[in-house]
């Protein structure tokens, strides 16, 4: 795994600056960085790329990162995911893409100074972006899959805070990060990969009817209006913190379909603050919010090293 603290004063500076980063084999490995598929060099992009990364090395996986302008001072990182690649055909129309007439986004203002953190891996890319005092955020790449590798080969999710048309002002649920994800049963900030290729929208309980019928969702943090597993500690410190791996299931049909790599809800958090790191089995962990929301099970945590 690699990560990166980085900045930028404009959306492109920024996807740009992620690309640099997953592309260098300094952080990966020789051989096991993400390849930039389209266009030749990170330099080159301007509106739209395509990376290739290479899983447990016998994968191929195809993440896609388009620019997009919303009005005049937002700018849109719309995400997309592949099952290939042919130099032929446009962005959106690569082979096994998202054919929803909505994309996840990580949706951005145009110019103005952000921090970003990102923590990869050659499957999955997680991506936060620090915006004024709210926190968008993305998860891209395969899941692990509660199946043996031929009957779920290609586990791929792609997932934002945000999806196509939601302003970053918004303080709907349609703008909630992908592991609560909130919208419509056609659009939400999460789509899942199945095996036999069709894109299936996640979308949990958060006042909408629909949700608790919905063919994919997240839990813990689809467990309104009861609050099933949230557990508090009176006594609140550092250790004691709750840690539970997301995981996606689906209900047509009934069961789990697996768990999203290097990322957990957090409960027992009011001592903790965004940004904060936090020490759990070994390893290191960063802290942040779905968005603008500061409520006790609304924060999630980053593997970090």
């Amino acid at each position: 795994m690699a990560t990166y603290i980085g900045t930028a004063n404009s959306v492109p500076d920024l996807l740009r600056g992620v690309i640099y980063f997953l592309t260098d084999s300094t952080n990966f490995g020789a051989g096991n960085e993400w390849k930039l598929v389209e266009p030749a060099t990170v330099d080159d992009i301007s509106t739209e790329c395509i990376l290739k990364g290479i899983g447990d090395g016998q994968d191929d996986i195809y993440l896609g990162f388009q620019l997009a302008s919303r009005g005049v001072d937002q700018i849109d990182i719309v995400l997309n995911g592949y099952a290939g690649y042919d130099a032929g055909l446009t962005w959106r129309e690569q082979p096994g893409g998202i054919s929803h007439a909505t994309l996840p986004t990580i949706p951005l203002v145009r110019d103005t100074f952000m921090t970003y953190w990102v923590s990869a891996t050659t499957k999955r890319i997680i991506i936060v972006v620090e915006l004024s005092t709210q926190y968008e955020s993305a998860y891209i790449g395969l899941m692990n899959p509660v199946a043996i590798e031929r009957q779920y080969p290609y586990p791929l999710v792609i997932g934002g805070s945000a999806y196509e048309g939601i302003a970053w002002t918004s303080t709907t649920w349609e703008h909630s990060y992908f592991a609560n994800p909130g919208g419509s049963a056609s659009a939400t900030s999460l789509r899942i990969r199945r095996p036999d290729g069709d894109w299936r929208v996640g979308l949990n309980y958060n006042g909408n009817n629909l949700a608790p019928l919905s063919p994919l969702c997240v839990w813990p943090t689809n467990v309104a209006p009861v609050r099933a597993v949230t557990i508090y500690d009176p006594v609140l410190t550092l250790e004691n913190v709750i840690m539970y791996p997301f995981l996606l299931y689906e209900s047509l049909p009934v069961g789990t379909i697996g768990q999203l790599d290097g990322i957990y809800w957090v409960g027992n958090r009011e001592d903790l603050a965004t940004k904060d790191s936090i020490s759990y089995g070994g390893k290191i962990y960063k802290i942040f919010n779905n968005v603008q929301r500061r409520d006790n099970d609304q924060y999630f945590a980053v593997e970090w090293v």
